[in-house]
């Protein structure tokens, strides 16, 4: 659909969002705190003392029994928009009138980017965990019903939504239970209409206007032109292979990743859709070239010919060898081929993420006790990268900041509802994975590890990748520091998806890690460990809690992941 718009469409867009009600409420939120400033929650909104008087303040009724501001959907908008517009802005647990409420309004591009930026926010905090792209997709299919043009009305607006949300899922690889399941939130119970809470919702965002027969506005026809980016839609066919590449190397997530590029590789024979990626991967940058190997390899053995064929080449050669070797199609490569390998990864998480994950990477991979060792490992390989990676870890290693190679986080796991009170305080690095921090809650409580878990960092779910769980990422993937970073330092974690036992995570303190120390290790306790089995007929009592045996345990566990 074309979803181009006119330079007038755009200013009348620019000047339905200095008219919507959220904008205004966004304003008198601002005003209200001013130049003093307001603590905020871990959730980062007012904490519930200060949420009459922020109601009041804007002209919105606050029931006497709240437990959040997020609940509180006629606050929790113009919130939104005032953060991402810059009129409040949040930092160190506090909320202050932002760099944006002296010189309200901007002008029309940055009015809009902050605007959509606050829709896209209130779309995923009104989202169920599972997806919070749940209720963006719902927005988008219902703006682009109402952006049709014929469209028969007389069935009501349910059914061509209905049809264009799943034709929105498949073209995003999303499922559709849950932007369905969320549409249950947005049903009118006494007038039976369904999405009436989401025309209400772009209603005070402006983008449709009408009681009795909703009409897209013109900044509802600039929405839908921009709601999907960011989602991994599939890449035409007809792009060259290093553009297919880099849009979805835009994605962290390998399924997305694959979606992206199932889109060209659906027009083309795996084997020379492989050769074709291979052969343009050598001239590359590592982090692309990394995404490239990674699409490769999710073609399974129909590559194996290309990967062969490759095997000569200076810098996918290592990554073909590793392949074929992993394949039974070739022999183990050497510790000159792991070390590049080490190196390339190192080299294109300091392009993804910057220097302290390049630094991480480097001192977890390469030879040698110390960093300067470690950095003649790396110029030693001849990796064409190895010299800016090793300038960059030296100078970010100098400069003073904080590294994650020197920090542990100390965390309090609480299982939940245990009455008396169970927990463990327990410290381990922050560049632990969670996959890590699964072994550790193992030893902890004293879990068998015959069941499936899962961990929830924010609304996204981790765990094994070898379990196979819907909706889950691997939890290999992604490091202590970052997950806890996504939840205001508080996960969870579940030990059998059958009895649900059900851990809190908090993060209660970072320090620096004491080089004696062997890490992970158990500070402090609280109750015996649970018995997993327990049976009425023949009740078990649970054994003493052994806090040196259990250290003992965690520091052999520490000493097999170095």
């Amino acid at each position: 659909m074309d979803m181009t718009v006119s330079g007038d469409e755009l200013r009348d867009a620019a000047r339905l969002v200095r008219e919507s009600v959220v904008v205004g409420r966004a304003v008198m939120l601002a005003r209200w705190i001013g130049s003093g400033r307001r603590p905020v929650t871990a959730g980062q909104v007012l904490r519930k003392a200060d949420v009459p008087a922020a109601g009041a303040a804007v002209g919105v009724d606050v029931p006497p029994r709240l437990r959040t501001m997020a609940n509180i959907r006629a606050l929790h908008r113009p919130w939104c928009l005032a953060v991402a517009t810059g009129l409040l802005q949040i930092g160190g647990g506090w909320v202050s009138g932002g760099p944006a409420l002296e010189r309200w309004p901007p002008g029309d591009a940055d009015l809009l980017a902050g605007w959509l930026a606050a829709l896209r926010a209130v779309c995923a905090a009104e989202s169920y965990p599972q997806d919070e792209d749940s209720v963006r997709l719902l927005a988008m299919a219902l703006l682009e019903v109402l952006r049709e043009d014929g469209v028969p009305r007389a069935g009501g607006l349910w059914g061509p939504v209905h049809a264009a949300l799943h034709d929105l899922c498949d073209r995003y690889d999303k499922s559709s239970w849950e932007p369905l399941h969320a549409a249950d939130r947005y049903y009118d119970l006494e007038t039976g209409m369904p999405l009436a809470g989401l025309l209400a919702l772009l209603a005070e965002f402006g983008a449709v206007a009408g009681r009795g027969q909703p009409v897209i506005t013109p900044l509802g026809c600039w929405a839908a032109g921009h709601l999907a980016a960011g989602l991994p839609g599939l890449a035409d066919p007809g792009l060259p292979v290093g553009e297919m590449i880099a849009e979805a190397a835009r994605f962290c997530d390998e399924e997305q990743r694959d979606h992206v590029a199932w889109g060209w590789l659906a027009e083309r024979q795996p084997a020379e859709a492989a050769r074709e990626i291979l052969t343009a991967a050598e001239g590359m940058s590592p982090l692309l070239r990394g995404v490239a190997v990674g699409v490769v390899q999710r073609l399974g053995e129909e590559a194996l010919p290309a990967w062969r064929e490759l095997t000569a080449a200076p810098r996918v050669g290592p990554h073909a060898r590793a392949v074929l070797a992993a394949w039974d199609q070739g022999p183990e490569p050497g510790d000159a081929d792991w070390d590049w390998l080490a190196v390339e990864a190192a080299a294109a998480a300091l392009q993804d993420k910057g220097p302290d994950e390049a630094l991480s990477r480097v001192w977890d991979s390469m030879p040698g006790t110390d960093l300067d060792t470690c950095l003649a490992e790396v110029r030693a390989t001849g990796h064409p990268d190895a010299a800016e990676l090793s300038q960059e870890v030296a100078e970010f290693a100098a400069s003073g900041a904080p590294r994650s190679i020197d920090q542990v986080a100390g965390l309090k796991v609480s299982l939940a509802g245990s009455r008396p009170p169970i927990w463990r305080r327990v410290r381990l690095p922050v560049m632990a994975t969670l996959g890590d921090l699964h072994d550790v809650i193992q030893l902890l409580f004293g879990w068998d590890g015959d069941h499936l878990h899962v961990f929830q960092a924010g609304k996204k779910q981790y765990s094994d990748p070898l379990m196979d769980l819907d909706e889950t990422r691997d939890e290999e993937a992604i490091r202590l520091r970052d997950a806890m970073a996504r939840n205001a330092g508080k996960i969870s974690y579940t030990y059998d998806l059958g009895a649900c036992w059900e851990h809190e995570i908090t993060l209660e303190q970072t320090l620096p890690r004491d080089r004696g120390q062997d890490y992970p290790v158990c500070v402090a306790y609280k109750g015996d460990s649970p018995v997993e089995y327990w049976c009425e007929d023949d009740p078990e009592e649970p054994g003493p809690f052994d806090l040196a045996e259990v250290n003992r345990k965690l520091a052999a566990l520490g000493e097999a992941e170095e």
